[in-house]
């Protein structure tokens, strides 16, 4: 089973994927995937007809997929429950939501954020998922750096969770990504 968060413009879609099943934004779908050539071509099956997909993955963590004719770029999230559910607990900290690689990290210590700002990328089955912050706040640590391989549920970033960043226009301004 594996949960996705997936951004295509401005629609957002919650997205379940069990043995064969799909559940988009609670509605299921059934449906086999097959890889036809391992460069990103795939049939999609699904009980009706069968769709010639083919899926291509950025190096910022965003997809190129055209399906029937269509083009369309997707930005994918891992593990959408686990942001929308944080403890007091893990309030401030980022946790890998995935055995991966870091391919990128986009913040230092000392930068804000807001919640939802991209602050890392992670690979994960030759895919690229942009871990985002869940919280606003000032990056404290740095607990990873780019090429390094870790386990799900390893801490990645530290930082001071705040209710709202500094107003003053000398402090650092919030990340925006």
């Amino acid at each position: 089973m594996a949960d996705y968060r997936v951004y295509v413009g401005n629609r957002l879609f919650d997205i379940r994927i069990e043995k064969d099943l799909l559940l988009v934004n609670g509605d299921q779908y059934k449906f086999d995937l097959e890889s036809i050539n391992g460069n990103g071509l795939h049939i999609l099956r699904d009980p009706i007809r069968n769709v010639e997909a083919y899926l291509q993955s950025n190096k910022n963590g965003s997809y190129d997929i055209q399906i029937d004719g269509i083009h369309l770029s997707a930005e994918v999230v891992l593990g959408f429950q686990n942001q929308t559910k944080i403890s007091d607990k893990n309030k401030g900290l980022v946790i890998s939501p995935m055995a991966g690689l870091i391919v990128d990290i986009l913040v230092k210590k000392g930068d804000y954020v807001q919640e939802g700002d991209t602050i890392l990328i992670q690979e994960a089955m030759k895919m690229q998922m942009k871990i985002r912050s869940a919280n606003a706040g000032k990056i404290t640590k740095l607990h990873t750096a780019i090429g390094d391989q870790v386990n799900k549920g390893e801490l990645l970033i530290s930082l001071d969770a705040a209710e709202s960043l500094p107003t003053n226009p000398n402090d650092p301004q919030p990340m925006r990504k």
